[in-house]
């Protein structure tokens, strides 16, 4: 029988967590967000646009620009604790969870990005 090696003790505690798994990937999808957030109000603010997602545009209507950001980031921090809850588990699932958050988030940036291109080309 071998003598138990002799290492510090680990204090876990609520200021010491575990590293984040999927770190890049986030930058990314809060990248993303953000974008979404800047675009959105953009277009509602400067272009006269209207929001196409109907909670979003219930959020905007009632809290303005602080609620909307407020309702984006609460969804990104969501999407960010359900994905590290899973990835501990299943790293497979966390994979595809944060992958396709970043593909959806993607979407509203290229198509604000693509209305903005197009009404300033029709402005020509």
């Amino acid at each position: 029988m071998q003598p138990p090696q002799s290492q510090p003790p680990v204090h876990e505690g609520f200021w010491r967590v575990p590293q984040m798994r999927y770190q890049d990937a986030y930058v990314w999808f809060l990248f993303l967000a953000a974008g979404d957030v800047m675009l959105t109000w953009f277009i509602l603010e400067r272009r006269g646009g209207t929001e196409v997602n109907p909670i979003a545009d219930v959020v905007i209507r009632s809290w303005g620009l602080w609620g909307a950001i407020g309702f984006k980031f609460s969804l990104v921090l969501f999407v960010i604790v359900v994905c590290e809850i899973i990835g501990r588990r299943k790293p497979s699932r966390a994979d595809f969870l944060i992958g396709t958050a970043i593909a959806v988030s993607a979407m509203p940036v290229v198509y604000s990005l693509g209305l903005l291109a197009w009404h300033a080309m029709a402005a020509r």
